[in-house]
C-alpha cells in the first residue's frame, strides 16, 4: 500500500525556523564572508522597496501576459535589519554534507549532476532541516529567506522587470535555453553575472524555496512581512530551467513573479539558498476566506424537496442563475477558459461545484474555481478561487461526498497537465476548511498517474478513483480502504483492454458488486467492467455513440438503485440534433428505456444527488441543471434520426 506523505505544518511566528544555538558565533561585519561549507554570503543592508507589480489584478489578456493578479497590490516594504544571503544556491556538495544519501537524486531527469550544481529534489522541510543542521554546526542562525527578503535582494535596488532591466537573455540567466537556442538544464552556480548586490542566479537555474506560506498580499505598507499564518503551498521564487508548455519562461522569472509548491513537492526544478540571520519577529497575517467558505451552515442536509412523484427540472443557465465570472476576470480565476466540471452535494445539503479556470489548459496559471448553491436558494453564487498552487497546473478536479466528509482530488502537474502528482484533501465542515493536500501517487512513482476523472465509494467504504495515466499511457483505478489515508494503484489498464484511444473513465457501481466505466474514444462508446476493483477488465460496446475531444461522460448510481449516465450525442444518433442526453437504466445498463435531451450542459460533466432526490448535472462553462428521477422516467428512448 502507498502511504500518503503528510505535509509538516510549521507555523510562521517568530524565529521558529532557525534554531537558536548556544553560544552564538560572532556575527560577521564584512560585506562578504564564507562559512565552514565554503558557502559564500553577501551582506544585505536594511532598506525600502516596492514589492509586487501592478495596483490591481489584470483586466485584459494583454495585461495578464505581463503580470499576474497575485503580485498586486504593489506595496512599500521596509526591511529593518541587516541579513546575509547566500551568493549562490546551495549546491549538491554542500547539501550532501548534511544528507549524504541525497546523492541518489543526482542526475534524476537529467538535472543537477555535478558537485557545484544547485541541489534539487529537496522538499521545503528538508531545506529547513539543512538550515537547522547548519545552525547547530556553526553556532549561528541559518534559515530560508522570507519572500519579501528574497524580492528585495533580487531587485537589488532596481524597479524593472528583472535586475537586468526590462529584458533578460540566455546570456544573463539559465531559463532552460542556451545562447545558441539549445535546451539547457541546471548549470554550475555562479556561472552567470551577479546582480548589483553580488547575488547570482536570482533569475533562473533553479527556483528557490522561501519561508512563507503562499497567500494574497496585505494592502498597505509593511515592515519585515513573513507571509500568511497558514496555507497549503510554500512560496517559491526566481523560476528555473523549466521551459513552460506553450509559453516562454521569461514571464515567470520576473523579480515580482510569485511561484509555489506543496511543501512536500521535491522536484528537479526547485532548490534553495539560505540566510544567515535571525528571523524577523513579525507576526504572520491571517488567512482570508473566500465567498464559498463564508457563512456555511453546519446542519444535516434536508430530506424534503420536490415531490418525487412529479417531474422536476430546473435549467440554471436559461434562468440566468448559474455560476458567473466577471467578464474582466484575468486571474486568479479567468473568463477565458472554464472546463472540467465537478460537483457534489455537501453533508449540509448545499451543492458545491468546482471546475478549472485558465487561459490555456496546459498553462501554469490553471487553477480551480468554485460556486456554492445554498440550501433554499435558487441561484448559484459568483465564482471564487477554490484551489491553486501558483505557477503550477492544478488540473482535473473531482469531488466526492461520503458521510460527513467531502473529498477533493486533482493533479499537481509540471509539464502541462502531465508529470503530475495526484493529491487528495478533505473537508469535514462542508467545505469551510480543508486538510493540507496529500500526495496519493507521486509524479516520480513508477505507477504515476495523471488526471482524476470520477470517483465513488463502495458499500464497504472503499474509495475508488478512476484516473488517466501520465501522457495518457494508461487508464487505472486508485483504491483506498482507509478513508483516503493510503492508496493502491490497481493493476488493470482500461486502455489495454478497450483500445489505445480510450480516456476519461466515468465510473459507477453495479448491483452485482461490479464497477462499470464508460469511456471516451471509440465509436460506439465502450464500457469496461471490473469485479476486482480494477485489477482486471472486460470491455463491451454500449448502445451510445462515441465521444471525442472536449467531452467527458459521467455516471451515477441513484438512491433508487437505477443507473444514470449522461453523455453527448456528437453524431446526432440518439437525439435529433447534437447535444447532451441523460440515459436511465433499471437493469444495470443492459437496457436504457429512458433517454432525455439536456440543454445547457456539456463538455466535461459530473453528477451528484442529494438526500431529497434532486440530481445535479454540472458541466464545462458552468452549465448546470437539476432534475429528479420522475423527470427522467417521463421520457422514452428516442428513435434514431432517419
Amino acid at each position: 500500500m502507498r502511504r500518503i506523505v503528510w505535509i509538516v505544518v510549521v507555523l510562521c511566528g517568530g524565529a521558529s525556523l532557525a534554531s537558536r544555538p548556544e553560544p552564538h558565533a560572532a556575527e560577521p561585519t564584512e560585506k562578504h564572508f564564507s562559512n565552514s561549507l565554503a558557502m559564500k554570503f553577501v551582506r544585505i543592508e536594511p532598506g525600502e522597496f516596492l514589492m509586487g507589480q501592478g495596483d490591481a489584478p489584470p483586466k485584459t489578456r494583454e495585461d495578464w501576459i505581463i503580470r499576474d493578479g497575485d503580485e498586486t497590490p504593489v506595496h512599500k516594504v521596509t526591511i529593518t535589519k541587516t541579513f546575509y544571503l547566500g551568493a549562490t544556491e546551495v549546491t549538491n556538495a554542500q547539501f550532501e554534507q548534511f544528507a549524504p544519501e541525497h546523492k541518489k537524486y543526482r542526475g534524476k531527469r537529467g538535472a543537477s549532476i555535478a558537485d557545484d550544481e544547485p541541489v534539487t529534489f529537496v522538499t521545503w522541510q528538508r531545506a529547513v532541516d539543512f538550515c537547522q543542521w547548519l545552525s547547530k554546526k556553526e553556532g549561528a542562525p541559518y534559515r530560508l529567506p522570507t519572500e519579501a527578503e528574497w524580492e528585495y535582494a533580487c531587485r537589488a535596488g532596481t524597479t524593472t522587470l528583472y535586475h537586468t532591466g526590462d529584458t533578460i537573455t540566455a546570456a544573463q540567466a539559465n531559463l532552460g535555453v542556451s545562447t545558441d537556442n539549445q535546451p539547457q538544464k541546471t548549470v554550475v552556480v555562479g556561472r552567470y553575472s551577479a546582480n548589483p548586490w553580488g547575488l547570482h542566479d536570482m533569475h533562473g537555474n533553479v527556483a528557490e524555496w522561501c519561508h512563507d506560506w503562499y497567500g494574497p498580499y496585505e494592502v498597505g505598507e509593511q515592515r519585515d512581512p513573513i507571509g500568511c499564518v497558514d496555507g497549503y503551498a510554500r512560496v517559491v521564487r526566481g523560476w528555473s530551467w523549466l521551459v513552460p508548455a506553450r509559453r516562454s519562461a521569461l514571464r515567470y522569472a520576473r523579480s515580482a513573479n510569485r511561484s509555489g509548491h506543496l511543501p512536500e513537492d521535491a522536484n528537479p526544478y526547485t532548490g534553495f539558498r539560505v540566510v544567515r540571520g535571525e528571523m524577523p519577529p513579525t507576526q504572520p497575517h491571517p488567512v482570508v476566506q473566500v465567498a464559498y467558505q463564508k457563512d456555511v451552515k453546519q446542519q444535516a442536509a434536508p430530506k424534503d424537496g420536490p415531490d418525487a412523484a412529479k417531474p422536476y427540472f430546473v435549467d440554471f443557465v436559461k434562468a440566468g442563475t448559474n455560476p458567473t465570472i466577471p467578464k474582466d476576470a484575468w486571474g486568479p480565476i479567468f473568463i477565458q477558459h472554464n472546463h472540467f466540471g465537478a460537483c457534489c452535494v455537501c453533508p449540509n445539503g448545499d451543492v458545491l461545484s468546482v471546475w478549472y479556470t485558465c487561459v490555456d489548459e496546459r498553462g501554469r496559471e490553471l487553477a480551480q474555481a468554485a460556486s456554492r448553491l445554498r440550501v433554499g436558494s435558487d441561484r448559484w453564487e459568483p465564482a471564487s478561487l477554490f484551489f491553486g498552487v501558483p505557477d503550477v497546473n492544478c488540473h482535473a478536479p473531482v469531488l466526492l461526498t461520503h458521510d460527513k466528509r467531502i473529498y477533493h482530488f486533482c493533479t499537481i502537474s509540471l509539464h502541462g497537465w502531465d508529470y503530475a502528482s495526484d493529491i487528495v484533501r478533505w473537508s469535514d465542515d462542508n467545505g469551510v476548511t480543508w486538510t493540507k493536500p496529500r500526495i496519493m501517487v507521486s509524479r516520480d512513482d513508477p505507477d504515476a498517474m495523471s488526471q482524476p476523472c470520477s470517483a465513488f465509494v463502495t458499500g464497504d467504504s472503499t474509495i475508488v478513483l478512476a484516473c488517466d495515466g501520465d501522457q495518457h499511457k494508461d487508464e487505472r483505478f486508485l483504491v483506498s480502504r482507509d478513508n483516503g489515508e493510503t492508496w493502491k494503484v490497481a493493476r488493470g489498464d482500461m486502455r489495454r483492454s478497450a483500445g489505445k484511444g480510450v480516456i476519461h473513465p466515468a465510473i459507477a457501481p453495479l448491483d452485482n458488486g461490479a464497477i462499470v466505466a464508460f469511456l471516451r474514444g471509440p465509436d460506439p462508446m465502450p464500457a469496461a467492467y471490473t469485479k476486482d476493483l480494477g485489477d482486471t477488465f472486460e470491455v463491451k460496446p454500449t448502445a451510445f455513440p462515441g465521444i471525442s475531444g472536449g467531452m467527458k461522460a459521467t455516471a451515477l448510481r441513484l438512491s433508487s438503485g437505477a443507473l444514470l449516465m449522461c453523455s453527448i450525442d456528437a453524431r446526432s444518433r440518439i437525439l435529433r440534433q447534437r447535444g447532451t442526453y441523460a440515459a436511465l437504466s433499471l437493469d444495470d445498463g443492459k437496457t436504457w428505456p429512458h433517454v432525455r435531451p439536456v440543454d445547457s450542459v456539456g463538455g466535461y460533466m459530473a453528477l451528484a444527488q442529494g438526500p431529497n432526490g434532486v440530481i445535479y448535472l454540472f458541466g464545462s462553462k458552468m452549465g448546470c441543471v437539476a432534475f429528479n428521477e420522475s423527470w427522467l422516467r417521463e421520457s422514452k428512448l428516442l428513435p434514431e434520426k432517419k
